[in-house]
């Protein structure tokens, strides 16, 4: 049988072990699974999803509005509220370069001269006993010397001075994929908000429209009871009817005179929302025209489960609890020891034009090695926080899914009763209508009585309003139902 010389395999074996904790602790992969998560979703939604196309980048082209291109485009370029995104955007970058740099060395250069003189005077030693001239007796001097004993003393050194801690168990590795993954989560919350904010622009956009569209309603009901005023007075003077009708048709025009003005108030406020939102001077004319679009952008037919991948708010949370987990394995590995390594190298002269002279080069390099022995459980008390942490990110996550969820499900709902809405609105606008024209033609007649008119007028304005309403409340939610469902978004990274 042949020996086996242990002599021989226990270096072997330590320095397997050695390349097994240089390689494998670094390693700290912290990877989300949904399916982890203990969430029960379903293959399709609930509500049903409208009838659309695959939903494009472009989605505001559908609407064909040239003034909502401008204000889109100078939203993305002059708001200041989009500056200040990409301002943090870039502020985030930095923070985890500065947060990830501990793995890397740190060299510093040091440049140094330095001047000094001392006296002798407040040591007690006296001129004579440093005096090593003709050995005369300064006592019998008939002037004693007053001099103060001086010297002096320069000194110039440049050099170059290196920390660097070995990451030998993954600690450094670990905190800057924790500072990485904390910059991908701000850069797709900062995404989201992005996105966000095109998406309520447009939304003020529309609703300026639908108060454009209701003053011109206004308008067009005073100039209806403007008609019936004059009628009415022309025969009240020829005693063909009673002051009664005369004073309901005057307090009529008047009401209508107040709602113009207050739908004037209310369209001048959201233009100078939309102007102070683009970097314009609020004057309050951007939007002046009162048609409303009657083709929607589509939708995505996404499944629930894609969602997670699409909304980049989701997504923030995913790298928020991957962040977490990088940080326990960090604070893990802080309970382990340290390995610093610290050196210095350049030259020290007392004359300056000798610095870049070889023969006065000084180095020294030195390894410290720390370990934890006793804290009073601070460390292990980090890691528990640490631990705490990373449940917190966990259920954020599962509340953040469930509430995308709920959001994309209640707006689905919402389309389809707003759909319902509409298609009666429809059917009452043009009942009302019919029934207006005939309460007319009736008191023209003499048939019916004044309220009668005005009734049906009101009736009809009313629905006329809603109608508008409506379409302004449908655009809002396909609008919301693109953001919420994660659309199309784009960010820049900064540099």
């Amino acid at each position: 049988m042949k020996k086996i010389n242990h002599h021989k395999q226990r270096p072997l074996f330590f320095y397997s072990n050695l390349f097994f904790i240089l390689f494998f602790g670094c390693v700290g992969k912290q990877e989300v699974r949904v399916d982890s998560l203990d969430i029960s979703i379903p293959d399709s939604w609930v509500a049903p999803l409208p009838a659309s196309q695959e939903v494009s980048g472009d989605w505001w082209s559908v609407f064909e509005d040239p003034v909502l291109d401008t204000f889109l485009v100078q939203l993305r370029s002059n708001s200041p509220d989009m500056k200040t995104i990409v301002q943090n955007q870039r502020k985030a970058l930095y923070n985890a370069k500065i947060n990830g740099a501990a793995i890397y060395p740190s060299f510093n250069m040091l440049a140094r001269a330095d001047t000094n003189v001392q006296n002798l005077s407040g040591f007690g030693f006296a001129e004579s006993f440093l005096n090593t001239g003709d050995g005369s007796d300064s006592s019998s001097s008939d002037q004693p010397s007053n001099d103060v004993l001086r010297f002096g003393n320069k000194n110039f050194s440049l050099g170059l001075n290196l920390q660097w801690e070995i990451d030998v168990w993954g600690r450094l590795l670990n905190g800057r994929k924790a500072a990485y993954k904390d910059y991908e989560s701000v850069n797709y919350d900062l995404s989201f908000l992005q996105f966000s904010t095109l998406i309520r622009g447009a939304q003020l956009f529309f609703n300026a429209k639908e108060a454009a569209a209701q003053l011109e309603l206004s308008k067009e009901s005073y100039q209806s009871l403007v008609e019936i005023r004059d009628l009415v007075k022309e025969r009240y003077e020829k005693g063909l009817r009673p002051s009664l009708d005369y004073r309901l048709s005057e307090t009529s025009v008047s009401t209508a005179i107040v709602s113009i003005e207050n739908r004037k108030n209310l369209l001048r406020s959201l233009n100078r929302q939309i102007e102070t939102l683009i970097g314009k001077y609020p004057s309050g004319i951007f939007v002046k025209e009162p048609n409303l679009p009657n083709v929607l952008p589509s939708a995505s037919l996404a499944i629930p489960a894609s969602v997670i991948e699409r909304r980049p708010d989701v997504r923030s949370l995913v790298l928020k609890l991957e962040a977490a987990g990088h940080r326990v394995a960090q604070s893990k590995r802080d309970l382990l020891p340290g390995i610093t390594l610290n050196g210095s190298v350049g030259t020290s002269t007392q004359e300056i034009e000798k610095i870049f002279d070889k023969d006065h080069g000084v180095w020294n390099l030195g390894v410290n090695v720390a370990a934890p022995l006793f804290n009073g459980g601070r460390l292990r008390s980090i890691s528990k926080i640490q631990e705490s942490n990373y449940e917190t990110a966990k259920q954020e996550l599962v509340k953040g899914i469930l509430n995308a969820f709920s959001e994309i499900e209640q707006l689905l709902e919402q389309n389809q009763s707003l759909s319902i809405q509409n298609n009666a609105l429809e059917v009452a606008l043009k009942q009302s209508k019919d029934a207006y024209e005939l309460s007319k033609e009736r008191y023209d007649k003499g048939v019916t009585t004044l309220e009668s008119v005005l009734n049906s007028q009101r009736q009809y304005n009313s629905i006329q309003s809603q109608y508008l309403t409506i379409r302004k409340y449908s655009i809002e939610n396909r609008l919301s139902l693109i953001l919420a469902m994660g659309g199309d978004f784009e960010f820049d990274v900064a540099e």
